[in-house]
């Protein structure tokens, strides 16, 4: 049985626009170089705001990648909230 000329257009145009998003998103990067929101990124802007936060060399924070830093880092208990929660 022979494959269908319309089955072997779709994974053509499919595979197409893969390697066309694929370019899209290597171009897709912000000050750091990296992609936005991958792993690599986020500890990127870690290191970034460590720096800032200890007065060293840094590179220009960006709303973004401080706000992905925020929302990464875990709460740290008020004094109140650690008595209740030791009760």
């Amino acid at each position: 049985m022979r494959p269908s000329r319309h089955g072997e257009k779709r994974k053509a145009g499919r595979a197409n626009l893969l390697r066309r998003i694929e370019e899209l998103e290597m171009r897709w990067t912000d000050g750091s170089g990296l992609v936005p929101d991958t792993p690599e990124w986020l500890a990127f802007w870690q290191e970034q705001v460590r720096l800032y936060e200890t007065g060293q060399p840094h590179v220009q924070l960006t709303l973004e990648g401080v706000r992905a830093v925020m929302q990464a880092t875990p709460d740290e208990p008020e004094d109140g909230d650690a008595e209740r929660d030791a009760a």
